[in-house]
């Protein structure tokens, strides 16, 4: 078990390992191109040895992988796009003071700025739970991808079940990503179609969709707009379709960092309890099923409702 000043130490090392991995343009030149200790100290101007160790360490934290010929590259796409979000947590102190997010991200106009930048960041962070996910889901032929971000659970569903069509929804500044990550996945682009504008606003089809996907979406917001948001897609399931609500495990690993994120970057987000997302899918009228977790570190639950056959 972790002592608290080994969780301290661990925690400030690896806010400072991946700043320095920033600040020094080590992340970007390696997402360009992998590449070799030397090459990287040389393009860097550092020092090769403290090269090394930070290299090291990334790896053993999983932010960089090594690769043939003892070149390293990033675990994922963008990482160094994720460092603009780490100034954030400086301002927790006057958000428990004050009870005010340090932003709004479950405003559109927040999230318009800032999703575009982290969304791959996160999909890749979700690559394995939607593997798990597509795994446990009824067969779908049309499917809703609802605040797809770059799409990890309707790319793993298309990439298991080749006559799936997806209609990937979210703001216009953020499906340029999905359509990128869409593109960069093998032999999917063909099944996606993309439906830019808010979910809460915009017109969904009817009666239309055997599945639709709400991947991390809910807990940004309070009770009664998940709710609301819940009742409209309801509507956009065919009789015996299925919602599929994907969200982090309240109690569960990571759950008690995540909802303080939560608490200093959304008005009224929250983890809800297993209980409370069973709740809401049965008074929209769907039978709801037991929670399934899939992998993730912090842990997710597959919450799913069918809409009774007519």
């Amino acid at each position: 078990m972790s002592t608290p000043m080994a969780a301290l130490t661990e925690a400030a090392a690896r806010v400072a390992m991946f700043t320095t991995a920033v600040q020094l343009g080590l992340l970007d030149a390696i997402d360009r191109e992998p590449s070799t200790v030397d090459d990287l100290a040389r393009r860097c101007g550092a020092n090769e040895r403290g090269v090394r160790l930070l290299l090291a360490a990334l790896v053993a934290d999983g932010f960089v992988e090594e690769v043939p010929g003892g070149r390293f590259q990033p675990t994922a796409p963008g990482l160094a796009s994720l460092h603009p979000l780490l100034p954030i947590w400086d301002q927790l102190p006057e958000a428990v003071r004050t009870g005010k997010p340090a932003l709004d991200m479950d405003s559109p106009d927040t999230a318009t700025e800032m999703y575009p930048h982290v969304v791959a960041s996160l999909a890749n962070m979700w690559r394995d739970a939607a593997v798990r996910t597509a795994e446990l889901l009824p067969a779908a032929t049309r499917i809703l991808d609802v605040g797809a971000g770059a799409a990890p659970w309707s790319i793993a569903i298309a990439k298991q079940n080749k006559h799936s069509r997806v209609v990937a929804l979210d703001l216009p500044p953020v499906l340029s990503t999905t359509k990128r990550a869409v593109a960069a996945a093998a032999d999917v682009a063909d099944q996606f179609a993309y439906l830019a504008g808010d979910v809460f606003s915009m017109p969904l089809p009817v009666d239309t969709y055997d599945l639709v996907i709400v991947g991390q979406l809910c807990h940004l917001f309070d009770e009664p707009t998940c709710v609301r948001l819940i009742d409209r897609l309801v509507g956009a399931l065919r009789p015996g379709g299925t919602l599929a609500l994907l969200e982090t495990l309240a109690g569960g690993r990571g759950a008690a960092v995540h909802e303080l994120s939560l608490y200093l970057r959304t008005r009224g987000g929250a983890l809800y309890s297993p209980e409370t997302y069973q709740k809401w899918l049965r008074r929209a009228g769907l039978d709801a099923a037991d929670v399934v977790e899939v992998n993730g570190t912090p842990a997710i639950g597959l919450f799913t409702g069918r809409r009774p056959s007519a």
